[in-house]
């Protein structure tokens, strides 16, 4: 099995990381055969062709060239084309290796047989990030709710954020695939650009226009699920459309109260007593058990709440809004920043740059 530790602790280099576990080394050897093992171990994480990382693996181009096929076409390694060469990156543990296989479809056995452990290994994972106190992914309401506040940013507007991307792209939820906990809708995964074009032209989504990704965010917001992006100002790289029983994000906060893996939104929800009924819709609609309805009115734990908005887009008398918060968390520029601060916080930034090569 040493060349499936080999591959952990290659991708433990990775901002997004791979600690030490149990289930890591069965999930490996499930994924990837030995020769796919060893010629990941030597791929970098940005894109590098071929030939280059044969010579890294001690094998030649063609062979290293049909392993990495296989293994994009698994999703398990992203592939480009630019100016007529292709180029290979070891994708990280997440957003990666653990959603990607689950975007495509049905469960094969393997696969199958694999969602109890990743479903161990994620909150293992989510504490390791959290231990560095830089948050991987963060909450963004639906914009509508937003648009009014004075101090509102471009990096909080969604729509915008939507805008500024090229090619727009839906593909099916891994962890409500992987875990299959409710019934909430499977294709809500929001995908761009380049990684976009590689899921889809591996088979692992669609392309959609930019309004009806707008429309299917109005929609995840009514079922009451929580848009979660990368976190940081510069793009989208993905919007997970999250359940509090399936998603990785919302399960570290719930079941590990974990401060660190996924940052709030800049805002919170605030109360005009006079307008409310005491439905307590907006209890039923907390996604981490932030309010309680208490004499029919909603207490509102702002230390747990995650800023998400559901409550808000639910309350029929609009006796709730969403105002900034007075100590909105910063976000990093650009997920380059993002990773360099986490990996800084965990020592583990030289390493890092020697397998960018």
């Amino acid at each position: 099995m040493e060349v499936y530790e080999d591959l952990r602790k290659h991708l433990d280099r990775h901002p997004s990381g791979a600690p030490e576990a149990p289930e890591i080394i069965e999930i490996l050897s499930t994924l990837f055969t030995p020769d796919e093992a060893r010629v990941a171990s030597f791929t970098p994480f940005l894109p590098q062709t071929a030939a280059v990382i044969g010579e890294y693996a001690g094998m030649s181009e063609i062979e290293a060239s049909a392993l990495l096929e296989s293994l994009a076409d698994k999703g398990l390694v992203f592939a480009r084309e630019k100016e007529g060469v292709w180029g290979y990156a070891l994708l990280p543990i997440m957003p990666g290796i653990f959603e990607f296989p689950y975007m495509k479809g049905p469960k094969d056995e393997d696969l199958e047989r694999l969602a109890g452990l990743w479903e161990t290994y994620l909150l293992t994972h989510a504490t390791d990030i959290s231990a560095a106190g830089t948050p991987f992914a963060r909450v963004i309401p639906i914009q509508e709710e937003v648009e009014g506040e004075s101090q509102v940013l471009t990096y909080d507007k969604v729509y915008e954020l939507i805008e500024d991307a090229k090619v727009v792209g839906l593909s099916n939820c891994a962890c409500r695939n992987a875990f299959g906990h409710c019934d909430a809708p499977l294709e809500a995964c929001m995908i761009f650009d380049e990684t976009a074009k590689y899921l889809v032209d591996r088979g692992f989504g669609r392309y959609i226009t930019k309004d009806e990704m707008k429309q299917k965010l109005r929609e995840f917001d009514e079922a009451g699920l929580v848009h979660n992006v990368n976190n940081s100002q510069d793009k989208l790289q993905f919007i997970c459309n999250c359940c509090p029983c399936c998603c990785g994000f919302l399960r570290s906060v719930v079941q590990l109260n974990l401060v660190g893996f996924l940052a709030t939104s800049g805002f919170q929800p605030a109360l005009d007593e006079e307008l409310c009924s005491g439905c307590a819709v907006c209890e039923e609609r907390c996604p981490v058990d932030a309010i309680e309805v208490v004499e029919e009115l909603p207490v509102i734990d702002l230390a747990r709440c995650i800023g998400c908005g559901l409550c808000v887009t639910g309350c029929d008398t609009d006796a709730l809004e969403l105002v900034r918060r007075e100590e909105a968390p910063e976000i990093p520029r650009s997920m380059k920043e993002m990773g360099i601060e986490s990996l800084r916080k965990k020592g583990k930034l030289e390493d890092f740059i020697k397998v960018l090569k």
